[in-house]
C-alpha cells in the first residue's frame, strides 16, 4: 500500500512515504516555512520511490496541535492532494504519533511540545490509548498529573523540560526518550494506516486540532499575560 504522511504542525516539516515495501523520511528543520517546502518535499520523495502522486492509496495527515498557519498549510494541501489523487485520507495528532512508538511500555507516556505564551501541549496514554484530554498547561501543572503513576516516559521536544520541574522525591520511575524530535512521521504513517484499516476515511470530518485561539485574536483582546 503506497502511504504518504505528512506532518506541518511544528517547525520541523515531516514527510514519510511507505511505497514497494520501502520507507522514506524527510525532514526539513527550517521553521515554518512549509507553504514555500510542502509540495517540494512530497515531490522528492515520490520521484525518488519512483512513483506519482496518482499511485498514492492514502494520505495521512496530522491535524495539530500546534502552529495555526502550519497545520492549515498542511491539512489544505493533503485535502488537495487526496481529491486530486482520488485516494481516501485520514488525519492523526501530532502527540498520538509521538507516544505511538511507545504503546507496550507499561507505564504512562507522556508527549511534551511548546505551544506559545510558556505553556505547552500534552496528553497522557497507557498501553497505546490516550487516557486523557490533550492539554494545553504549564510544565508545573504537568508534573502534577503525574503524580500516582509507577512509571512515567516522557518524550518529545521538551521532555527534559518537565523531566526537571519533576519533584526530587517523587517515588515513581521516570523514563526520558533520547530523541527530542517534535514529530514522528513515521508513527504518524502507522498511526494513520491502522485508523484507516480500522475506521475507514472521513475527509469531510477532518478538522485542526486547535487548543486554544490564535496568538492574533489574543493579541488583538490586548491580552498579553503569561508572555
Amino acid at each position: 500500500m503506497n502511504i504518504l504522511a505528512l506532518d506541518t504542525a511544528t517547525e520541523e516539516l515531516s514527510l514519510c512515504l511507505a511505497a514497494g515495501g520501502q520507507t522514506s523520511i524527510w525532514i526539513l528543520r527550517a521553521g515554518l516555512k512549509h507553504s514555500q517546502t510542502l509540495l517540494p518535499g512530497i515531490q522528492a520523495l515520490l520521484r525518488e520511490a519512483g512513483i506519482t502522486a496518482a499511485e498514492l492509496q492514502l494520505i495521512v495527515c496530522s491535524l495539530g496541535p500546534g502552529s495555526f498557519t502550519g497545520i492549515r498549510i498542511g491539512l489544505a494541501a493533503a485535502k488537495g492532494l487526496a481529491f486530486g489523487c482520488g485516494c481516501p485520507l485520514v488525519g492523526a495528532s501530532t502527540l498520538d504519533a509521538l507516544a505511538y512508538r511507545f504503546a507496550s511500555f507499561p507505564g504512562v507516556v507522556v508527549p511534551v511540545m511548546s505551544s506559545l505564551r510558556k505553556m505547552h501541549y500534552s496528553a497522557l496514554y497507557r498501553e497505546g490509548k490516550r487516557i486523557s484530554a490533550y492539554l494545553d498547561l504549564s510544565l508545573t501543572e504537568l508534573a502534577q498529573k503525574l503524580a500516582g503513576f509507577k512509571q512515567a516516559l516522557l518524550t518529545g521536544p521538551q521532555a527534559g523540560g518537565l523531566f526537571k520541574q519533576l519533584p526530587r522525591e517523587a517515588t515513581f520511575q521516570v523514563f526520558l526518550d533520547s530523541d527530542p524530535s517534535a514529530t514522528n512521521p513515521q508513527a504518524l504513517l502507522e498511526l494513520g494506516r491502522r485508523s484507516y484499516l480500522e475506521l475507514g476515511a472521513g475527509e469531510a470530518e477532518l478538522k485542526p486540532l486547535y487548543l486554544r485561539q490564535s496568538e492574533a485574536k489574543i493579541m488583538s483582546r490586548g491580552d498579553q499575560s503569561g508572555i
